[in-house]
């Protein structure tokens, strides 16, 4: 299947690739369909399947974040289908703001990947905020080592 978008031109993905947000995105309801593009590793782009302008700019939280965590509550198990923990990536979405590159560790998405469905939850806990700045790859190689010391 061929999508067009505004950053990549006519691309070609696969349907069976195709992660659907049964509650859309907040702000994006009427999107349901996204496809995950690699980008720079570890950074992704969630593109949307029927809009060319909407992407966001993902990327798993736990290499740059090595204490983040989350619980993923039972009824989000139950609406994504999981039945195994295994079975699911946490992405948060990235953004720039002040000149600073930014997370959003208060709203990840849960994606089960053997279903592709997903959703965008907002997390209680007070640790995490919508803009949490992001390390530079040297700092957080730098911190690897020091702790590996």
């Amino acid at each position: 299947m061929k999508i067009n978008t505004t950053r990549f031109g006519e691309i070609e993905i696969e349907e069976n690739k195709i992660i659907n947000f049964p509650l859309g995105i907040p702000g994006f309801a009427n999107l349901k369909r996204y496809i995950l593009l690699d980008y720079k590793d570890p950074i992704k782009w969630l593109h949307a399947v029927d809009d060319p302008d909407i992407a966001f700019i993902v990327t798993e939280p736990f290499g740059l974040f090595p204490d983040y965590s989350l619980t993923i509550e039972d009824d989000v198990e139950q609406f994504l289908e999981i039945t195994d923990v295994a079975e699911t990536i946490v992405l948060v979405i990235l953004n720039v703001a002040d000149n600073s590159l930014n997370a959003n560790l208060k709203a990840p998405i849960i994606v089960n990947i053997s279903k592709l469905k997903a959703t965008q939850i907002i997390l209680e806990d007070e640790r995490y905020s919508f803009r949490v700045p992001v390390p530079s790859l040297s700092t957080t190689q730098q911190s690897n080592r020091a702790a590996e010391q």
